[in-house]
C-alpha cells in the first residue's frame, strides 16, 4: 500500500479476513467512552439533515417547512445557515476522533499530514466525477429552486395522503427518532399512517383532518376539476400558509421561473424530470408520481403509484378522459354551427378540435393497455410496473428507460415479474417446468419436473501390488 494510504482505484474489502486483520490498538474505558459519544452526536446531526430527504426512512418535513419565516427567501437562507453550522459542527467532530485515532495508532504528525492529503485528494475526485456526471446528464439544480422543488413535491404527497400535513401545520409533533442499531420503522415519521404505524386507509384518517385526500391515486392538469393538480396543491398550501398562501405559492414560482404551477407539471423537463432524479439511486430509478399524457401535453393525468390497481386505467378514462371528451365534443359542436366566428374563436375550435382528437387516442390507449391486461403489482418493482405505459410518458429519458425495459419484457428477460406471467402465462409457466427458482417465484412449484439424477461413473480400482512381490 502506498504510504500516502489507499489509491482512489483500491476496492474497499470488507471480509472477515480483511476485517481480522486490522491492528486494534489498546484503548482505555475513558477514551472508548469519548469515542462514542462523538460518534452518536455526529450520527445525531447527519440524521437531523436527512429527515428533510424525502426518499430517507426518518423524513419530516422538506427543509423549507423545518424553519419559520413569512418569507420563502428568508427560509432558504435559515436552511442554508442551519446546514452550514451542522457541517461546522461536523467538522470539528471529524477532527477530535482523527486526534484520538492518530495518537491510538502512533502516527507522526508528518505522516498524518500525508495521510490526510491522500484523503482529500480521493474526496476532490470523487466529488469532481459525480460534478461530471450531474453535468453530463443536465439535472443540476441551484439549491434554492431545489430546496423549493423539495416543498411541491411534498405538497404532491400531502395530497395523495403520502405524507401528514399536521405535522407541517405544527398540530402534530414527530415522534422520537428510534436508536442508531434499532431497526428502521416501516414508514417514515412523516407519514400519514395508522395506529399500527402502517400507510393510512381511509377509515384511519379522523373527520377533522384538515385536508381534502385524493385516495384514488390521480390527479389530472385540468383547471376547474375538483382534482386538478395546480387546485389541489394551493389546497395544501392554504392550510399549511393560511392567508399567506397566495404570496408564498407567487414566490415559489418565482424561484422555480415559471408563471404558476401548472407550467412547473406541465413541462416534463421542470417537476417530473426533478422527481425523476430524487427518487432515482444509482441504476434504480422509482418515479412514484407518474405523468400519463396526451401526445402534446396538453391533458395530464397524475397517477401515484403505491394506489394503483388493475382499475386504475379503468378509472381514468371513466372519471376523468370520457367526462372531459364529451365536454370538449359539446364546445366544438357549439363553435362549428356557429354562423361568424371571430379568429379567437376559430383558434380556439382548432385547438379544441386538436385536444378532442388526442384525448380519443388517449382513451383508446388506456383502454388497450387495461384489456392486456395490465395488472400492476409494487412487487416488481416501478420500471417494470411502467413499462407498457411508455407511450404515455413525455420525458425523453424515461420514456427510452421504460420503451428498453418494454423490450426486455417481451423477450422473456423478466419472466420472474408478475406482470410478465399476467401477460404471457403460457411462456411462464414452460419456463417454470425447467426452472425452479421461477416457479417459486410464481408460486408454481408443481410444474417444476427435477431433472433424472446422474449417475457418476466410477474409475476402475487400481490394482493393489502384492508387498511381497519384488
Amino acid at each position: 500500500m502506498p504510504r500516502g494510504g489507499f489509491e482512489s482505484t483500491q476496492t474497499l474489502k470488507y471480509e472477515v479476513g480483511y476485517v481480522a486483520s486490522v491492528p486494534i490498538p489498546k484503548y482505555s474505558q475513558t477514551t472508548a467512552i469519548k469515542l462514542d459519544a462523538l460518534a452518536v452526536l455526529a450520527f445525531d446531526l447527519k440524521r437531523k439533515l436527512d429527515t428533510q430527504t424525502e426518499t430517507s426512512h426518518v423524513f419530516h418535513l422538506p427543509a423549507l417547512l423545518h424553519t419559520s419565516s413569512a418569507s420563502l427567501i428568508e427560509r432558504l437562507s435559515m436552511w442554508q445557515n442551519f446546514v452550514a453550522d451542522t457541517e461546522r459542527q461536523l467538522s470539528e467532530i471529524q477532527l477530535a476522533i482523527d486526534d484520538i485515532s492518530f495518537k491510538l495508532y502512533g502516527i507522526s504528525d508528518s505522516d498524518r499530514k500525508i495521510v490526510e492529503h491522500s484523503v482529500l485528494r480521493m474526496e476532490n475526485e470523487q466529488s469532481n466525477a459525480e460534478s461530471a456526471e450531474d453535468d453530463e446528464e443536465n439535472q443540476s439544480v441551484i439549491d434554492a429552486g431545489q430546496l423549493v422543488g423539495e416543498v411541491i413535491s411534498y405538497a404532491v404527497g400531502c395530497a395523495f395522503g403520502r405524507w401528514d400535513i399536521r405535522f407541517a401545520t405544527g398540530a402534530k409533533q414527530p415522534p422520537k427518532l428510534p436508536d442508531p442499531f434499532a431497526p428502521l420503522p416501516v414508514c417514515a415519521p412523516g407519514m400519514l399512517q395508522n395506529a399500527a404505524g402502517l400507510p393510512a386507509e381511509p377509515q384511519d384518517v379522523p373527520d377533522d383532518y384538515p385536508l381534502r385526500i385524493s385516495w384514488p391515486g390521480i390527479l389530472v392538469d385540468d383547471a376547474g376539476h375538483p382534482e386538478d393538480i395546480e387546485g389541489r396543491l394551493q389546497e395544501v398550501f392554504q392550510v399549511i400558509w393560511q392567508d399567506r398562501a397566495d404570496v408564498m405559492e407567487q414566490e415559489a414560482c418565482e424561484i422555480l421561473g415559471v408563471k404558476r404551477l401548472r407550467e412547473y407539471f406541465r413541462k416534463p423537463a421542470l417537476f417530473f424530470a426533478d422527481h425523476l432524479k430524487r427518487y432515482s439511486k444509482s441504476r434504480r430509478q422509482a418515479p412514484i408520481y407518474w405523468p400519463l399524457s396526451t401526445a402534446s401535453g396538453s391533458y395530464t393525468l397524475w397517477v401515484y403509484y403505491h394506489r394503483l390497481t388493475d382499475q386504475t386505467l379503468y378509472t381514468c378514462v371513466n372519471d376523468f378522459v370520457e367526462p372531459k371528451l364529451l365536454r370538449t365534443t359539446e364546445t366544438v359542436a357549439q363553435l362549428r354551427t356557429k354562423a361568424a366566428r371571430s379568429k379567437a374563436e376559430e383558434k380556439e375550435l382548432e385547438q379544441l378540435e386538436d385536444l378532442e382528437q388526442e384525448l380519443k387516442t388517449f382513451r383508446d390507449e388506456l383502454l388497450r393497455l387495461a384489456q392486456l391486461p395490465w395488472c400492476p403489482n409494487l412487487n416488481d418493482g416501478v420500471q417494470i410496473t411502467a413499462a407498457p405505459l411508455w407511450k404515455l410518458f413525455l420525458l425523453p429519458k424515461w420514456r427510452k428507460t421504460l420503451k428498453d425495459t418494454w423490450d426486455k419484457l417481451e423477450r422473456g428477460d423478466y419472466d420472474w415479474a408478475h406482470l410478465a406471467y399476467t401477460l404471457w402465462p403460457e411462456r411462464v409457466r414452460a419456463k417454470c417446468k425447467t426452472d425452479k427458482s421461477l416457479a417459486i417465484a410464481h408460486d408454481l412449484e408443481e410444474l417444476y419436473v427435477e431433472p433424472p439424477a446422474t449417475t457418476k461413473k466410477k474409475r476402475p480400482a487400481k490394482p493393489v501390488e502384492d508387498e511381497g512381490e519384488e
